[in-house]
């Protein structure tokens, strides 16, 4: 497929993508919104179609090679690492902030699932979200581990509370028992099993996949639309914003030209290289709240960012992608 083809196809795919995320937003700001709704369909979507959607994605690969597990851990530490240390070198005289806290975890950890997952189905197909899904195991595992050391380090050294580091420890051990509750993590861990003791063709032979794929799909876009908390947030003041600009600047640009620099060097198809790509692009993930929260950063500086970034990411999504098409043609 060339350029031009691709852009076409591409346009065509994100109608739709665009349309959903409409209608979550549109669903947000009408009467008939209601939290536990949102709650609800999340919870359902994280806990049942997704993982389906995930382990069916291995049905589609005849065989995963070791070194291409490692080249994405590879990819997603300098994804992950590198967009946090880019920070630092930014903020160097600024000191550890809970502003800067705040923002550190939200340069670092972009939406592993709700933004990338729906454009890669759509643009590429359930055959690219097994390399999405590897990608995301081991971003769940730093986020879950380096997360907690970014929070301990910017919360010690403003409020000097010498339990902090005590909290730390017992607050990692409890996410460490979360994550392996996690569903789309098990998810993956369950795919990679079957596929080794009953093969793709058992795994395929699942009644409904399309069905499933698609509740996934869609679903998952309306809650992309309903992440979107306050308009207000979208004054030009606050759009224009330093640190709006240095998450954009890094979420769409910076860490994703270490994922493209990781991806031409591994030489890696557009089938592995592509879904990499856009998730090493994706805005940055709301459960990166829940971090600022708990290390009593700015969590509401993370809410206002969090949202324009998204906003933002729409726009620069389309342009993303013709780039990532052009230079690795499906």
């Amino acid at each position: 497929m060339d350029a031009v083809s691709g852009f076409i196809n591409l346009l065509g795919d994100l109608f739709w993508v665009y349309l959903f995320i409409l209608l979550g937003i549109v669903w947000r700001f009408s009467p008939l919104y209601k939290k536990s709704y949102a709650t609800y369909i999340t919870k359902i979507i994280i806990s049942v179609f997704f993982p389906i959607s995930i382990i069916s994605s291995f049905a589609n690969v005849e065989t995963f090679g070791g070194i291409i597990i490692l080249q994405i851990a590879i990819i997603s530490i300098l994804v992950h690492l590198g967009g946090y240390y880019f920070f630092l070198f930014l903020s160097r005289e600024e000191g550890y902030t809970p502003d800067n806290g705040a923002i550190a975890l939200t340069v670092t950890f972009p939406n592993a699932l709700l933004f990338p997952f729906p454009i890669i189905l759509a643009i590429l197909g359930n055959d690219a979200i097994f390399y999405a899904a590897l990608f995301v195991f081991f971003a769940m595992i730093i986020r879950n581990t380096f997360g907690m050391y970014i929070g301990a380090r910017f919360s010690n050294n403003v409020q000097g509370e010498k339990e902090n580091g005590s909290q730390g420890e017992f607050q990692l051990k409890k996410l460490l028992i979360y994550v392996f509750k996690f569903p789309p993590f098990l998810a993956v861990i369950i795919g990679f099993l079957l596929h080794i003791l009953v093969g793709p063709e058992v795994i395929g032979s699942f009644p409904g996949l399309d069905i499933w794929k698609s509740i996934a799909l869609y679903g998952s876009l309306l809650l992309v639309g309903v992440s979107f908390r306050d308009l207000s947030d979208l004054h030009p003041q606050k759009l224009f914003s330093k640190n709006t600009v240095r998450v954009s600047g890094i979420r769409f640009v910076v860490a994703p030209f270490f994922a493209l620099i990781a991806v031409i060097l591994f030489n890696l198809e557009p089938i592995v290289a592509i879904p990499i790509l856009i998730q090493s692009m994706a805005p940055p993930a709301v459960s990166n709240i829940v971090y600022g929260t708990f290390f009593k950063l700015n969590e509401s500086l993370m809410s206002s960012v969090i949202t324009i970034v998204t906003l933002l990411a729409l726009v620069v999504l389309p342009f993303e992608l013709l780039l990532f098409l052009t230079l690795f043609p499906t």
